[in-house]
């Protein structure tokens, strides 16, 4: 796959600057918008009748009415805001600091027919008062009760616009999260397939990308190819030098059975033991190849796995007399199973050879039922296992610490398990008992699988 380098104008780093600037410039916009629209409006009500009561006697004499100019006092707090003159010509005159701010709601009062009161920031504009065709705005400072109910109605008003403004960022951050999340999660997934050895995993359309997220996407998948083939060429290689050691060894076996010699001489004993221990790893080499690359079928059948516990025990009892008291069998409802009888014994055997290698304690066997499944357990009575060593004893030709157990194998008894158990649709796993020793765990469903490709 061709190596596609990200262009600048496509790097995702410039994508989420712009996306931010422009999730910053809207909620500024939107905050903006929703002050002007929720800002509460004044709204236009009749006189009340005391104020009027009030200024009416002051605004009869048309001399003093004429002599009114805007920001003058009449009485008490009351001050002139606006006068329309129309004395020879029309004249209109505001107080300077309403008419910058309230200079269209001074033109629409006087345009009124009767007298009306709007509240402005902190004070009431009432008016018009008119005699002899010139009108008057009048304004004073707003009362206890008409303050409390302005600052009401604005607190009102910014809750919510707060609420509206969270909605709206809150949405806008949810379609980005998930803008960003799920080419993330894909690739995450794909992953998983790679790593269950997937050479072709699902990234649907995101190789096709021009920004580093698509740069990424190629590249796993690159990976992905690359992995698969050299893991096919490592079982190819392994299964080829293994099938061809068989022959010589075979040979050579032979020819050591028909060497006349003393068979009590060491050096003759030394290379029957070494030919015997070769022909081991390349026998489990081999079957580890043919699980590892799918070519091991299923052979079915109803399985009684207590009697097949029963015949493995009197096997390695044949072979070593000696650990027929350390094998026991827990006495339970062992279980018929429809399962392939040759892979589960060499599961269950490599497990209680190894158990047999690495301590010199009981080596116990027992069977439950789980939910929709079976568990065989495998349990020492040794000193147990390291917490960090625990996942690498299925790693093939692990081996422990051969300095103090001379006798272990080569490290392949239980990565061949393990495998198979994998083949047979169950799990195998190791843990330290509670109450000491080794336990390895078999777990294998009712239902097994036809073929493992």
């Amino acid at each position: 796959m061709k190596n596609r380098r990200t262009r600048w104008y496509r790097s995702l780093a410039l994508r989420l600057l712009f996306i931010f600037w422009a999730l910053l410039s809207v909620t500024a916009a939107s905050g903006y918008l929703l002050a002007v629209w929720n800002k509460p409006r004044a709204e236009l009500k009749p006189l009340e009748p005391e104020i009027y009561q009030t200024l009416q006697p002051l605004l009869s004499d048309a001399l003093t009415f004429q002599s009114l100019q805007p920001g003058r006092l009449i009485a008490g707090d009351y001050r002139v805001a606006a006068q329309l003159s129309v004395q020879g010509s029309e004249k209109l005159l505001m107080d300077e600091m309403l008419r910058v701010r309230h200079g269209s709601t001074l033109l629409r009062m006087l345009g009124q027919s009767t007298p009306q009161q709007i509240p402005l920031d902190e004070r009431l504009l009432m008016g018009p008062f008119e005699l002899d065709g010139n009108k008057i705005l009048v304004t004073k400072p707003l009362g206890i009760e008409e303050q409390v109910d302005r600052e009401r109605r604005e607190r009102e008003s910014t809750r919510a616009r707060l609420l509206t403004l969270l909605v709206g960022s809150g949405l806008l951050a949810v379609l980005l999260g998930i803008w960003l999340i799920r080419p993330i999660r894909r690739m995450i997934l794909a992953m998983r397939e790679v790593a269950e050895g997937s050479a072709n995993p699902e990234l649907k359309r995101l190789p096709k990308r021009g920004d580093e997220i698509g740069e990424l996407a190629r590249a796993l998948s690159q990976a992905a190819i690359d992995l698969a083939t050299s893991r096919d060429a490592q079982r190819r290689l392994l299964s080829d030098v293994s099938h061809e050691l068989r022959s010589p060894m075979a040979r050579m076996q032979v020819a050591l059975d028909l060497t006349e010699t003393d068979e009590n001489d060491p050096n003759w004993q030394q290379l029957r033991r070494d030919t015997e221990r070769l022909s081991v790893i390349i026998e489990r080499i081999l079957s580890l190849s043919r699980l590892e690359n799918g070519l091991v079928a299923l052979n079915h059948e109803s399985l009684d796995s207590g009697e097949l516990v029963m015949q493995l025990i009197n096997d390695m009892c044949y072979q070593n007399p000696e650990v027929r008291e350390r094998l026991i069998r827990i006495e339970s409802d062992w279980p018929v199973i429809d399962t392939d009888p040759e892979l589960l014994r060499l599961v269950l055997e490599n497990i209680v050879r190894n158990a047999l290698h690495y301590t010199e304690n009981n080596v116990e066997l027992s069977c439950d039922e789980q939910g929709d499944g079976y568990r065989i357990r495998i349990r020492d009575y040794g000193s147990g296992v390291e917490e960090d060593t625990l996942e690498k004893l299925f790693v093939p030709f692990y081996r422990g610490d051969p300095a103090r157990h001379h006798k272990a194998g080569v490290g392949l008894g239980l990565a061949l398990s393990h495998r198979a158990a994998a083949v047979l649709g169950g799990q195998l796993k190791a843990q330290n008992h509670p109450e000491g020793g080794l336990e390895v765990v078999l777990d294998l469903p009712k239902s097994q699988p036809e073929r493992v490709e």
